[in-house]
């Protein structure tokens, strides 16, 4: 039953990507703790978890306000693959590898703000590769509707962070520079992750979860030009905004799983934020400081060995923080995003 128990909430925190829109923002995806509690029985050892997620930001904003959909539009889609290893005494380990192919679509990183046409840049690779370990709070045997669990982990810079596309200055000319921040790999820094869960089972049918994620990155800048091959203007140089930042991450997710035998319908709350200033390390270097609010609609269909999911998530509050850390530049967001995959047990 602790093995049980345990599995539960590590693959629901073992799963992650990159970015919603113009902010990097690392978002939490994938099976409830409730249901993966029902599912594995005890002697499952090795846990695989599969989650493609994708959407299309196009809405731009200035503060939290809508813009125009017409001056950008990012497309990001990641394949994320966990595996997680259950040992004893309540332990366990996670290791989730993301692969992105990201694109962005807009006049002004090439010919100026607002320019038409518009020209795409795009990148493709493995992002940050993380490792967790995990550790129940409670004594699995004897609370058996409900649990705590935290977790400690390292995220790596084995994304390509100065990944490089072709950027149209006019019509003969084109220069080779480092894509915008949204769709880079990675962020060059080695982070700490740490995460505090729980879930609660009200009766046969409701189920409620929630979950708190902090992405710790003490780097401050990891060198690569936020330019896009132009030469750095006064106030660029003046705010320090000419290479771009390794910002902290967190977000928060809550919300109810409703079980009707083999199909399991989730309701669930997200709140994600890139801050202004970091938890340990400098600020300087440009960043894109935001939240993004969303709810989040699923449905599950459990069979015996596997569990298939989709997830359709659908921001309702949108905050481009402005300062001249981001140069009062407006952002791009998503108006929903999808995410799908399926957990096997090995």
């Amino acid at each position: 039953m602790k093995k049980l128990i345990l599995i539960s909430f590590n693959l629901l925190l073992a799963v992650y990507s990159w970015t919603q829109g113009c902010v990097a923002i690392r978002n939490v995806a994938g099976i409830s703790p409730d249901l993966l509690f029902e599912n594995i029985q005890p002697n499952d050892k090795l846990i695989l978890n599969v989650t493609n997620r994708y959407f299309e930001a196009s809405s731009t904003f200035r503060g939290d306000k809508f813009i125009t959909d017409t001056l950008v539009t990012n497309r990001i889609y990641t394949l994320n693959i966990s595996v997680l290893r259950i040992l004893n005494n309540g332990w366990s380990l996670g290791l989730s590898v993301p692969v992105s192919a990201n694109s962005r679509n807009n006049g002004g990183d090439h010919k100026g703000f607002g320019t038409l046409p518009r020209y795409t840049t795009r990148s493709f690779g493995l992002g940050d590769i993380r490792f967790t370990v995990y550790k129940w709070l409670l004594d699995p045997a004897v609370n058996k509707k409900g649990n705590i669990q935290a977790s400690l982990g390292l995220k790596f810079p084995t994304g390509d962070f100065r990944y490089q596309d072709y950027f149209t200055r006019n019509d003969s000319t084109k220069v080779l520079a480092p894509v915008d921040q949204s769709i880079q790999l990675g962020d060059g820094g080695t982070g700490i992750t740490a995460e505090l869960s729980a879930f609660y089972s009200l009766n046969k049918t409701i189920n409620i979860f929630v979950h708190g994620y902090y992405l710790i990155n003490p780097r401050e800048q990891n060198g690569v030009s936020n330019l896009k091959g132009r030469n750095a203007t006064p106030p660029e140089i003046i705010n320090n905004i000419t290479v771009m930042s390794v910002p902290d991450q967190y977000s928060f997710r809550g919300g109810a799983n409703l079980q009707f035998q083999k199909i399991v319908l989730t309701v669930d709350l997200r709140y994600e934020k890139v801050p202004v200033k970091d938890i340990i390390g400098g600020n300087k270097g440009f960043r894109r400081p935001a939240s993004i609010t969303s709810v989040e609609h699923g449905v599950t269909y459990k069979m015996k060995k596997t569990l298939v999911f989709v997830n359709i998530g659908l921001p309702f509050k949108r905050n481009i923080i402005q300062n001249t850390e981001n140069n009062m530049t407006p952002a791009g967001f998503a108006d929903y995003l999808v995410s799908f995959g399926a957990q096997f047990k090995l």
